[in-house]
């Protein structure tokens, strides 16, 4: 920012800095600010959010377990199949 812009916007609120600066945004980059201000309210609104669980206390964790399935050959087979397909 330069000196001639801090000079003028002394004697103005934030509010008003900001307004200024939006001002001259095209329309696009206007609606950005807006998604960014929306972004930063629900952070505040919720400073703390939910700690992810850990796989293993998901309820499907070890379902495949009991069924004698080679996890990384399934894997390979699938693979295969998406692979013969496309």
């Amino acid at each position: 920012m330069s000196r001639s812009i801090m000079k003028q916007e002394v004697n103005m609120t934030l509010a008003e800095q900001i307004q200024q600066q939006l001002s001259t945004l095209p329309a696009e980059k206007q609606s950005d600010v807006l998604d960014f201000i929306v972004f930063l309210q629900q952070r505040v609104s919720n400073p703390h959010p939910t700690p992810s669980r850990s796989l293993k206390q998901h309820p499907a964790f070890g379902a495949w377990k009991k069924r004698n399935i080679d996890a990384v050959r399934y894997q390979q087979q699938l693979r295969d199949e998406w692979d013969a397909t496309t």
